[in-house]
């Protein structure tokens, strides 16, 4: 324990704290944007751990399935007793372990990732990530129309958030790390490591830098070539050479733009009014989901599971108009029910699904028009993907670079960006949706799309801006102990007062001013007794302003510290290391309203 003025033989407090060395000072470089070498090694550590636990993920999910399915994702070879019984058992196995869980141990999925980087500083509790893995592979392997990209973006969340964790980094940087697993999560299920950065800061982190791409990227290169590693450097899909061979096919684009996007509308209309039944009981809801998509698979068995096996056929032109038309809507509605009664998958994949087969049957409407083998089909249904995911998702770039990266094809540039701008005005003008995550973040009563105030303010933390000059005092101190003190030219004292809820901040030019004042009285002889230098002086009774103090942890960010000036009342903040005990030696800063004012008005 430091010494305080007043305890002889002990050393005093410093003016400010020691140096750090070590894990400490780079914890302390990484609370300012400018600290970009130690944030990018940490998003190549985060890259590899995402990327590991994405591809366990995608075995987990898939080699279970291998037992009764000789090809993956072929569930139109099982019989029809088993079309509806998978589905059903796994709503079963499920909610008896959600039943098991306490509610906030039951949040999975991209909605839960945007929640905690907005509202909880981007801390992923490993328990719901666990629930995670296991739930969303047996979501999948039982059939639920579901997608494997929604998991593995909470894995990835996860996995930053784990790193930032175990180094006990600040908040600012968790964000930072959040942001990467997710960019490395979904490089990895797609091999399209460009569209898992754009994916990352459009949809996750909300927000473009040059200091908040460069991590991204590097996680999202480790991301997939981890991937690579495990399942080779294929394509997630066999894309057929793909052009648009007439600009007379643009009409029809164009309409099957204007579907999509009100087939989008639809879908976040119907999961913002189902995702608010998610209070009843996991059992319920989930056997309801259960028996919906086991009825629909009895007759669409294309519509169970991932689907990607039906997507590339949607793709090669291997399905007509009446069974594309029949697919879409049967998969619209059980991934609409699942996804809005809470099974534990998510819906980009599925997205990728309903835009490839709303391509597919605007090729074969063209075929019609145009005439037979004017289409090509792979080309209809990579565009239908692109707008179908903006729509949905609210990602018009990551959209488009996501077709991009799985085709090597420029061709798809002009027609998707069309077809995705149209998608993207009809959902979001015509009626007035947003993205399907921040459709269901607002049906479930949470916030999550701060304002670019608060988005500037969480990417510092409190460490970096904080005010060192102070030093630590007890409330009575002897006058030439006060003149020790100013003579170590600190710009505030803070008082310590062991019997008070909170210490109290006092100007060290007050305190200079006083004793100026008392010297000049003793000169003058118009002291009425002696002062000795003993005399003890009362620093909360000393004229001056003294403002009142709140406690903060050193990993918070200037978001946090306003939050915490607003809700506490106080006048200013005082640094909390952490350490425990006594405020001298856990005290490591101090933050006042005008370093919060000063940084965003820069």
């Amino acid at each position: 324990m430091s010494q305080r003025p007043g305890d002889p033989g002990k050393k005093t407090a410093p003016l400010w704290p020691q140096r750090e060395r070590g894990l400490e000072k780079l914890r302390l470089l990484l609370s300012s944007q400018e600290a970009l070498g130690p944030l990018v090694a940490m998003a190549l550590i985060t890259g590899i751990c995402a990327g590991a636990v994405t591809v366990a993920f995608r075995i987990a999910s898939e080699w279970p399935a291998g037992f009764f399915l000789a090809i993956p994702d072929r569930y139109e070879s099982l019989p029809p007793h088993w079309r509806f019984g998978l589905p059903v058992m796994g709503s079963l196995i499920l909610g008896g372990v959600y039943h098991l869980l306490q509610a906030r141990r039951r949040q999975v999925g991209v909605v839960y990732v945007l929640d905690r980087l907005h509202n909880h500083q981007g801390q992923m509790p490993v328990q719901n990530a666990l629930l995670q893995f296991f739930a969303g592979a047996t979501a999948l392997v039982s059939g639920h129309s579901v997608g494997r990209e929604g998991p593995a973006v909470h894995l990835g969340a996860t996995s930053g958030s784990w790193v930032g964790g175990r180094l006990k980094l600040p908040h600012n940087s968790m964000r930072s790390l959040l942001g990467c697993g997710v960019a490395a999560a979904i490089a990895a299920s797609f091999n399209t490591p460009l569209a898992g950065v754009v994916f990352a800061m459009e949809v996750v982190m909300l927000e473009y830098s040059v200091a908040g791409f460069l991590p991204v990227m590097l996680a999202a290169v480790a991301g997939s070539a981890i991937a690579q590693l495990a399942f080779g450097n294929q394509p997630a899909f066999n894309v057929p050479a793909i052009q648009m061979n007439s600009l007379a096919e643009l009409p029809v684009l164009f309409l099957c733009a204007l579907v999509i996007g009100t087939l989008s509308a639809l879908f976040i209309r119907a999961q913002r009014l189902l995702v608010r039944q998610q209070y009843r009981p996991p059992m319920l809801r989930f056997l309801v989901v259960g028996l919906v998509t086991g009825t629909l698979g009895i007759w669409v068995p294309e519509i169970l599971g991932a689907g990607y096996d039906t997507l590339e056929m949607a793709m090669l032109g291997e399905l007509g108009l009446t069974a594309l038309a029949v697919i879409v809507a049967a998969k619209l509605v059980a991934t609409a029910v699942g996804s809005g009664l809470g099974i534990p998958g998510g819906v980009i994949g599925p997205s990728l699904f309903l835009g490839a087969c709303m391509g597919g049957i605007a090729g074969g409407l063209t075929n019609l028009w145009l005439g037979e083998y004017t289409a090509s089909p792979g080309f209809y249904a990579m565009v239908g993907m692109a707008a179908m995911m903006a729509a949905l998702l609210n990602a018009p770039l990551a959209a488009l670079l996501a077709i991009l990266e799985l085709t090597y094809n420029p061709n798809v540039l002009f027609p998707g960006m069309m077809m995705i701008v149209v998608a993207c005005l009809v959902s979001r003008h015509f009626f007035g949706t947003e993205s399907i995550f921040q459709e269901t973040l607002r049906a479930l009563d949470k916030s999550g799309t701060p304002s670019w105030r608060q988005q500037m303010l969480s990417r510092v933390g409190v460490a970096s801006v904080m005010e060192r000059r102070f030093i630590v005092s007890p409330r009575n101190v002897s006058e030439a102990e006060a003149t020790r003190l100013i003579g170590r030219h600190p710009q505030w004292i803070l008082i310590d007062q062991p019997d008070e809820p909170t210490p109290q901040l006092l100007r060290a030019a007050d305190l200079a001013s006083f004793l100026e004042r008392v010297r000049e009285a003793r000169e003058e002889g118009r002291e009425d007794k002696k002062r000795d230098a003993e005399d003890n002086i009362d620093l909360v009774k000393l004229p001056g302003e003294r403002l009142q103090l709140a406690s903060l942890t050193w990993r918070a960010t200037l978001l946090e510290a306003q939050q915490k000036l607003d809700s506490s009342g106080a006048d200013a903040l005082y640094i909390d290391r952490g350490h425990g005990g006594t405020l001298d030696k856990s005290a490591a800063g101090i933050i006042l309203p005008a370093h919060i004012d000063n940084y965003y008005r820069k």
